[in-house]
């Protein structure tokens, strides 16, 4: 934590950050090592009613540093770089991690309360595929939703973030950590409830669900993940449902003896491994085509001269430099 403050400190924050989320694993690690499979959902390990809600609040809280504070390296970097000149930067650096981790505190206890209110709904006799089920296939349909998209990208540039809501002072930096924390929130909200279903003992979702929000949010063309991961949630949610109603035979789908998240999470890898690579191979196809045509085209020149064609070179260049933006890289500026 003093490297991010210390504004002399030549030391990058992305180590700090990387330390306390491997702080929380450790925390995490432990927990199930000591078998306080008090920590899941009802649904999929035992009851829980003897845990009070201050101690599930704080592994919450726990799991969530866990799993976000690795997606929020990039704009952490960016922050100690735009605050270093600042007069007394270390009030401003404390209020942007305050707001960032206050408005994820208000997810983990509103995650809290949602887990007691189904427990209410379903009860705690109900099949283990059908929470987790649920929340999958929800999960699976957010990722193609434009909401998904949009606050995706902003997560993935950081620059631009920084452009448009950075504020001088305490009060701009605690604005900045909660806009950043919406942001992130919009963005992976949905594949955080997956734990709801899981459990948060659940260190292989944890793993699966960290690796995927991290390559969505760095990687360079991370962004086309979006699509085959909600397929694969889908599908994995309908793997652990259909068998909890009743629909499908637990049997033939392969999940009479095993867990339903040991299942959902087979399922939901085997079908990224298909999809991820079945996306790239049609966009290639369409990109080929779409470049075959313009191929056939005549080439079409813009002159806004009079007496030639002056302005027409300035003009191709600036139509070939936005068609040549990509999407998936929309932190890169200049």
């Amino acid at each position: 934590m003093r490297a991010f403050l210390d504004t002399r400190s030549g030391r990058d924050p992305a180590v700090v950050i990387w330390a306390a989320a491997g702080t929380c694993w450790a925390v995490m690690a432990a927990l199930v090592l000591a078998g306080a499979s008090g920590f899941c959902h009802d649904g999929v390990a035992p009851d829980r009613t003897s845990e009070p809600p201050g101690t599930v609040f704080a592994v919450w809280l726990v799991m969530i540093g866990a799993m976000m504070l690795p997606t929020t390296v990039p704009l952490a970097r960016m922050f100690v770089v735009v605050t270093a000149r600042v007069p007394r930067p270390t009030g401003a650096r404390v209020a942007f991690l305050a707001g960032y981790l206050a408005l994820w505190s208000g997810f983990a206890a509103a995650a809290l309360l949602g887990d007691r209110a189904v427990d209410a709904l379903v009860g705690r006799a109900a099949p283990s595929g059908l929470v987790l089920g649920a929340v999958l296939v929800v999960a699976g349909v957010f990722q193609l939703t434009p909401w998904k998209h949009h606050c995706l990208t902003v997560c993935r540039s950081p620059w631009m973030f920084l452009w448009q809501y950075y504020g001088r002072g305490v009060r701009g930096a605690w604005m900045l950590g909660v806009r950043h924390g919406a942001f992130c929130l919009g963005c992976c909200w949905a594949l955080m409830l997956v734990m709801l279903g899981t459990g948060v003992s659940s260190i292989r979702w944890m793993l699966a669900l960290t690796g995927a929000m991290l390559l969505e949010k760095t990687a360079p063309k991370g962004s086309r993940l979006a699509v085959p991961l909600g397929g694969a949630l889908i599908l994995a949610g309908a793997a652990v449902f259909l068998p909890a109603v009743g629909a499908f035979p637990a049997d033939l789908a392969g999940s009479g003896a095993r867990p339903a998240g040991e299942v959902a999470l087979v399922v939901a890898a085997v079908s990224l491994a298909i999809l991820w690579p079945a996306q790239a191979l049609a966009r290639r196809r369409r990109t080929g085509r779409t470049g075959s045509r313009r191929d056939h085209q005549p080439a079409r020149t813009s002159c806004f001269s009079v007496t030639g064609c002056g302005g027409a070179s300035t003009a191709t260049q600036a139509r070939t430099s936005c068609a040549s933006a990509s999407p998936d890289e929309p932190g890169r500026i200049g």
